[in-house]
């Protein structure tokens, strides 16, 4: 089944191709493009509104992913678009409105979130459907403009709990002091093979099983979970390992105490599990 990019620019481009599309044989339904996807339609609520739908002839305006509108003297009109509700992907959903932007619009998914583009600036697409984003153009100018108020976007935010890490805090400071002096020595043994045992261990050592760890200054996972550690900081530097022996141009590992310490820590409160994850608002720049 073929899918085609709409470009219904206009309400008067939308009606146009309502009145002269056949509806499916023995139904009321009027395609929008393949006849085959036949959910893919239009629907007349009335003369001054029609539904872009992807759910088939019975959505209603106040679900559907676009309505095109007109006032009644056909001095303005407005399109709308609609996410679906749901903290997950909608690819139909995406894909329809992609192929449903007038020309001057474009439908863009970015970092998990959903905007709609037009001159430059782009609008966040809530998941939620009593959310669109709607525009509106007067038959003068032709120009869009947004008539919504812009939707604020959800950002993950991360702190540290506190309270949870402090009863590892002296266990913590001693094991940096300890992988700060195996360093030089765990650097010489780096390559392709020995960083991806390392990598695949600490996959399995987050959470409870790697807090046992840094109370217990024996643990035999102790030297493989520096290492690791060590994959993450050389990659930040640049540095590459292959065979045993490092690039002429790689960077000492403890050349800067500073950055050790910082990524010794958001790495051990990131396998702790140390830190809570929360949501928070911003404008759209």
């Amino acid at each position: 089944m073929a899918m085609y990019n709409y470009g219904l620019d206009s309400f008067t481009h939308v009606e146009h191709l309502y009145n002269n599309t056949k509806p499916i044989r023995g139904t009321n339904i009027v395609p929008l493009g393949d006849r085959r996807r036949r959910w893919e339609c239009i629907i007349k609520v009335s003369p001054h509104q029609y539904v872009l739908s992807d759910y088939g002839e019975r959505q209603l305006p106040h679900t559907a992913a676009v309505v095109w509108t007109r006032n009644a003297a056909s001095t303005h009109s407005s399109v709308q678009f609609r996410n679906e509700n749901g903290d997950y992907a909608h690819n139909g959903r995406y894909s329809f409105l992609e192929r449903c932007m007038p020309t001057s619009m474009r439908f863009v998914v970015n970092s998990g979130k959903q905007y709609i583009h037009y001159d430059g600036s782009r609008y966040y697409l809530p998941k939620d459907e009593r959310k669109p984003v709607v525009f509106t153009t007067s038959k003068q100018t032709g120009v869009w403009g947004l008539t919504t108020d812009p939707h604020p976007v959800p950002v993950i935010r991360v702190r540290v709990n506190k309270q949870a890490k402090a009863p590892y805090k002296k266990a913590i400071d001693e094991y940096l002091h300890w992988a700060w002096t195996m360093t030089p020595i765990l650097e010489g043994t780096m390559d392709w093979e020995s960083n991806r045992e390392a990598r695949i261990a600490a996959d399995r050592m987050s959470g409870s099983t790697f807090k046992d760890m840094l109370m217990d200054d024996q643990h035999e996972q102790r030297t493989t979970m520096v290492h690791a550690f060590l994959c993450g900081l050389a990659n930040d530097m640049g540095n590459r390992y292959w065979h045993g022996m490092a690039i002429n141009n790689n960077v000492s590992l403890t050349s800067d105490p500073k950055k050790f310490r910082a990524k010794f820590n958001a790495w051990v409160n990131n396998m702790g599990e140390f830190n809570d994850s929360f949501e928070e608002y911003r404008e759209v720049k």
